[in-house]
Formats: C-alpha cells, structure tokens, sequence
C-alpha cells in the first residue's frame, strides 16, 4: 500500500515546487526594485551611503514582504 502512496506525494511535491519560487519572486523583486530606486533618486550622495541606503531598503522591503507570505495561509496561493 505504501508503493501507491509514494508517487502521489512525489507528484504533489513536484508540482508546489514551482508555486513555491515563484511565491518568494515578489519579495525579492520588490527589494531590488526598492535598492534601484534609492540609487537612481540620490545621485548627490556619495556612493557608500547609497550602497548603504539600497541595502537597507532591500533588506527593509524583502523582508516585510517576506515575513507577510511567510505567515499567510499558503494554500491560498
């Protein structure tokens, strides 16, 4: 009976796998779209404090966005 089971779960394993990357695109996204925008909006800073900036706001975003997917319910998608 286990036999069965088996590529059933392999199956099901395979097909959230790319759910499951795609899911963690957005937050990533948003972060370096985020570090972008910080770097492109300071061009008068010097570019050690943009670099710190782009970090932070990667980080700052990534992370929020992150943390939200993280805790919802994730067979809603």
């Amino acid at each position: 009976m286990r036999a069965v089971l088996r590529p059933n779960r392999i199956r099901e394993a395979a097909r959230a796998q790319p759910r499951r990357l795609a899911r963690w695109l957005i937050p990533i996204g948003g972060g370096v779209i985020a570090s972008v925008l910080i770097v492109i909006g300071t061009p008068h800073v010097a570019w050690y404090l943009r670099l710190l900036l782009a970090v932070v706001a990667f980080l700052y975003i990534s992370g929020q966005s992150a943390a939200y997917l993280y805790t919802s319910n994730s067979d809603q998608g």
